[in-house]
């Protein structure tokens, strides 16, 4: 078996860029993957290649730029593996060019994006009947609800925040190495650092699964994720709808302190 220094890195992508060139160029790999997943395993997604393929460049724009939201990316070298440019050179802050676009080798292999986060209510507020598990704080009355601001950083503290992970895909030719693993440990790393940051009580990270999706399912609940509810009725954004399976990883921040 190669070593995870042969199996490329897992970037954070950028929010803003150095240059139009290079935002349209993350934007055009990140669509590019986003659609091949739609028609390599539709049976994997609530939404559809049909529906997708006709978004504009402002509605994938707004998935990578999206204050409330983090995509990472799978990233490898399509000749020798071992020139694969470390993370801290492909991401780099906000000021400076990510370096993504920087060579042909660096090849996309998955992607994942982490929403949020929201706060669960507590048993005492208003609005905890219409949302009494953690999931519905993104998905509720069949449909998602998918935030595009994020939360006062006040509001956090002492809170139970929950996260949304959506759009997990690696490419076929890419299982069986670990990139799905390693994207969703980055996703896990991130919303527990920042649960800790902001001195939140609990972290719940939430998932569906379509019902077909036996593979992923299985990968999630390795990680620690527990089946809430195993058929929840989403509808997309075509209108068409499905059965998923919902999952959460509970996080209490107290015991990592």
């Amino acid at each position: 078996m190669p070593s995870l220094s042969h199996l490329g890195e897992i970037i954070t992508l950028p929010n803003s860029f150095s240059s139009s060139a290079e935002r349209q160029e993350v934007m055009e790999r990140y669509k590019q993957l986003r659609l091949y997943g739609l028609q390599a395993n539709p049976e994997a997604f609530s939404s559809t290649y049909e529906d997708e393929s006709q978004f504009s460049d402002e509605v994938w724009l707004s998935r990578i730029q999206n204050p409330a939201g983090r995509n990472y990316a799978a990233v490898s070298c399509i000749h020798d593996p071992s020139e694969v440019t470390p993370a801290t050179d492909l991401a780099r802050g906000d000021d400076e060019s990510c370096g993504i676009c920087d060579s042909p080798q660096k090849e996309w292999l998955g992607i994942v994006t982490l929403l949020g986060p929201g706060i669960f209510p507590r048993f005492d507020e208003a609005s905890t009947p219409d949302i009494t598990q953690p999931y519905e704080v993104f998905v509720h009355n069949g449909r998602y609800h998918i935030p595009f601001t994020a939360p006062n950083s006040a509001e956090l503290r002492g809170a139970h925040l929950v996260y949304l992970v959506v759009g997990m895909f690696v490419s076929p030719t890419a299982r069986r190495r670990r990139y799905g693993q390693r994207l969703m440990e980055a996703v896990i790393a991130a919303a527990t650092q920042e649960g800790e940051a902001v001195g939140a009580e609990t972290v719940s990270i939430t998932l569906q699964v379509e019902t077909l999706n036996s593979r992923a399912q299985r990968l999630y609940e390795r990680l620690g994720f527990k089946v809430v509810n195993t058929s929840l009725e989403i509808e997309n954004h075509g209108g068409t709808k499905s059965y998923v399976t919902c999952l959460e990883l509970v996080i209490r921040i107290s015991k990592c302190r």
